[in-house]
Parts: C-alpha cells; sequence; structure tokens
C-alpha cells in the first residue's frame, strides 16, 4: 500500500501539469487562446499579434514587448510551448 502513495502522488502531479498548460493554450481574460493568434499554424509571429486586440488583451502587449526572450529556439516565431511557458511565467 505504501508504494502505491508516490505513484498516486506523481500521477496528481503529472495531470495538474497537463492540465494547467491547457489552459493556458486555451486563452484567459487577459490574453487569447494559442489557437486565435496562430489561425490555424503551429506558431505565430510578432505581426501575428498585432492583428489581435492589444487593450483587449494586456499580457500581449508584454509578450510583444518582449518577444525575443519568449522565443526560446530563436526561430523568430513563437510555438504552443513557447506561448504556454510565457503566459504561465507573466514578464509584463
Amino acid at each position: 500500500m505504501n508504494s502505491a502513495r508516490p505513484l498516486l502522488l506523481a500521477t496528481a502531479m503529472a495531470a495538474a501539469t497537463l492540465l494547467s498548460s491547457a489552459a493556458f493554450a486555451d486563452g484567459h481574460g487577459k490574453y487569447p487562446a494559442f489557437a486565435d493568434i496562430a489561425e490555424g499554424k503551429k506558431m505565430f509571429s510578432r505581426d501575428d499579434i498585432s492583428k489581435i486586440d492589444e487593450k483587449k488583451y494586456p499580457k500581449l502587449e508584454g509578450l510583444k514587448s518582449h518577444f525575443d526572450d519568449a522565443d526560446v529556439d530563436h526561430d523568430g516565431n513563437i510555438n504552443r510551448y513557447e506561448y504556454d511557458h510565457y503566459m504561465e511565467n507573466a514578464h509584463y
């Protein structure tokens, strides 16, 4: 019975991590869903952010200002992982 407890705890933590990542990707009142910016693509550029109302989503202004920091792989685009990571660790 004692050996099942750590496994249960690890499973619960993994599920919580996945659910929180999904929540960021789906958007929030302060930022849009990744899909709304990427418009069906796997990543988006700094110019794609300009198409979304930055006044409606205050975190987008921060993302635009810190785009190079959020672009972890430095390919000039933000993918879903980078977007979620930025939103989880708000730099605005």
